[in-house]
């Protein structure tokens, strides 16, 4: 497309048309139908992830028929006889069914793909805010972000500046793999290839006479999917699992079995008892605080938890086989117990399964870090180097987790919440100030959280602590990965609600999509409304995390400053520290302590924002019994609820 085509100014701006952009678009629209509204993309379809370039032959979702949906929006009606029950949505399917949802919304004539955002700036000397961002083609992208130098240079025919309103950020976090940095990439002879280019280059890389032996490197879910997919096509593959790293995934069968009950995983986590067995920071939303806290501050809630995670990946790890299937499956248990995963535990949402191929040699483990790439070989780590020569590396390991947008002014970042090297010394202090007691009030309503894996140091930089106990918990979990210790990093997400900046008195931003959970589409929606609450101020007043009057009183010297500076309320800034730290503790094998990565916890976080929009938590009927025995919650439960939060404002105002 041509950079003419875009409009000067709209009043709300969404950069993404992936499931979040799509969904937060169409609710917009739905309760401000005369509001002039852009989305910008930088792929050639809409979709996002399940964006049509992306869906290779066989990947599917992780979800079956059932919760791949909207509320209104039923994936049959999209793609009739597409998918049966019981039977994961393939990728073609997902993106038919994205692109009809577009279609049937009127969403595709505000949607500019093929469109890289490249800068926001915050135009906050303006009484109402707004946004000026700098967009280029994608074509022109091709270069590293780090690379780009003085924007001044790209010409005014590459460039196009829109200014916005509003501005709604639906990037997500898997839009840019993390850059490939091993020692001697660049000189690699074979194919080096990310995840992202991976996916788009699938086809070619399946059917090339060239491509006999792939080297895969990583652990997660996208690793797996990469292994299954060459494996299947009769490739060899080397699956390096980094012993560095986090290890392998937890990767559960669709249905597993909690003793004799054969359980839909997907539908088990929006369970509510099960809910009351995973320690969240926003639990008490749901409504079951005092049998949450019999479980968190009690010996024997506490005995029960542990032994309820200890079980669950057991047999999890027995219903797959791990142990039994040969020296090369047993190479894929994960290190650490459940709890501590996140969305770490995944789905087995495969035809076949994909332990054979271990078994038969077609895929061979190996657990070891990389040294160094030279010529045509991989060097692996270890007294004794070992190489290994491939056709082709892909390395699955991971994803950036900020929004890959450069906003301005740098002095703003932290205001913002955005992940940032560019924290001034006084913003770096006051947030470990506030870090530093949100840890002291996790760990006294959550014991167990102390007993966690070693906390990873590159993740984020660790505060100053308050309490001398918790300072030598954290700093000798520390001084056991020294080397991790030297590397950069950016700060984690800090969003309040895991939505909007704590510290933006324009209300002008929100951030959807930085987080990672299950029931993704449900979460989008839920989201996409409460960032149209906050954008026009339509909020009830939020109900606090915090149940520690000591730790906010403490807190408040150093919030002084901040609050005074931007306009946000102190408890603001102190319920964001805690949404942010609580998966630092809570998830620290998965990625808790980037952004929100939570599984269990996602009924309550749903509580959490309905109670802010003032809205109903309980939906099953039959007040608590149909909370408790109803089972998990789908998609039918929140049906309506956009135009039910439109009439009870509409009764509010009369």
């Amino acid at each position: 497309m041509t950079m003419a085509e875009l409009p000067q100014h709209t009043d709300v701006l969404i950069i993404g048309a992936g499931i979040q952009g799509l969904v937060a678009a169409k609710t917009y629209l739905q309760l401000s139908p005369a509001t002039s509204i852009l989305i910008l993309d930088s792929q050639s379809s809409v979709g996002g992830v399940w964006a049509k370039e992306n869906c290779y032959p066989g990947l599917k979702t992780n979800n079956q028929l059932g919760t791949f949906e909207f509320t209104d929006f039923d994936i049959l009606d999209a793609c009739p006889g597409a998918v049966k029950k019981g039977e994961h949505i393939p990728g073609e399917v997902a993106y038919e069914y994205l692109l009809q949802y577009a279609k049937k919304f009127d969403l595709l004539k505000r949607v500019r793909l093929g469109c890289k955002v490249l800068t926001a700036e915050h135009l906050s000397s303006a009484t109402d805010g707004g946004w000026r961002v700098t967009v280029i083609p994608t074509e022109d992208t091709a270069i590293p972000k780090a690379d780009l130098g003085d924007l001044s240079t790209i010409s005014r025919t590459q460039t196009a500046t829109v200014t916005a309103s509003k501005l709604l950020v639906c990037t997500g976090l898997t839009s840019t793999p993390l850059p490939i940095s091993l020692p001697g990439s660049s000189s690699y002879i074979p194919l080096l290839l990310s995840s992202n280019d991976f996916r788009r280059q699938a086809t070619d890389l399946f059917s090339s006479p060239t491509i006999n032996h792939v080297a895969i490197d990583g652990g997660g879910k996208s690793a797996y999917d990469a292994v299954y997919a060459f494996a299947t096509r009769g490739k060899k593959v080397t699956w390096i699992i980094r012993e560095s790293g986090h290890g392998s995934n937890y990767m559960a069968p669709a249905h597993i079995y909690l003793g004799p009950f054969r359980c839909w995983l997907e539908l088990l986590v929006t369970t509510r008892p099960l809910g009351w067995l995973s320690p969240c920071i926003w639990g008490d939303s749901d409504g079951f605080g005092s049998i949450r806290r019999f479980f968190n501050n009690t010996r024997i809630g506490r005995f029960i938890v542990r032994n309820f995670w200890k079980k669950l990946g057991g047999d999890v790890i027995v219903q797959t086989g791990l142990r039994e299937k040969g020296p090369e499956v047993e190479k894929l248990i994960p290190k650490e117990e459940a709890l501590w995963y996140g969305t770490g535990v995944s789905i087995m949402n495969y035809e076949e399964d994909i332990h054979r191929y271990l078994q038969n040699g077609t895929v061979n483990v190996v657990r070891r870090d990389i040294e160094r790439l030279e010529g045509r070989k991989i060097i692996l780590k270890g007294a004794a180097e070992e190489a290994i020569e491939a056709d082709a590396l892909i390395c699955s390991t991971g994803w950036r987790w900020d929004s890959g947008i450069e906003f301005l002014p740098k002095s703003e970042h932290a205001n913002l919440g955005i992940p940032s090297a560019e924290y001034t010394p006084t913003q770096t202090e006051q947030w470990a100030d506030l870090d530093a007691q949100a840890d002291v009030e996790i760990l006294e309503r959550f014991p167990i959280l102390g007993h966690g894996p070693s906390i990873r140091k590159e993740d984020v930089t660790v505060p100053r602590a308050v309490n001398a106990s918790i300072a030598t918990t954290m700093n000798e979990k520390l001084k056991a990965e020294p080397e991790k210790q030297r590397k950069e990093q950016l700060t984690p997400w800090r969003l309040f609600r895991g939505i909007a900046p704590p510290a933006n008195p324009q209300r002008d931003l929100v951030f959807l999509g930085m987080m990672s959970s299950f029931q993704t589409m449900l979460r989008d929606e839920v989201a996409a409304l409460w960032a149209y609450a906050y954008l026009n101020d339509a909020l009830a007043p939020p109900v606090g995390l915090s149940t520690h009057p000591r730790s906010l009183q403490s807190s408040e010297q150093h919030t002084k400053e901040i609050s005074n500076a931007t306009g946000s309320k102190s408890n603001w800034l102190y319920e964001t520290a805690l949404f942010s730290r609580f998966g630092r503790w809570r998830y620290p094998m998965g990625y808790g302590a980037r952004y929100p990565d939570f599984v269990f916890d996602a009924m309550a976080y749903f509580d959490l924002l309905m109670g802010d929009l003032g809205l109903r938590q309980w939906r099953k009927g039959w007040g608590w019994v149909g909370e408790v025995f109803g089972g998990g919650y789908m998609r039918g439960d929140y049906k309506g609820f956009v135009e039910e939060w439109r009439s009870s404002r509409e009764k509010t105002s009369t």
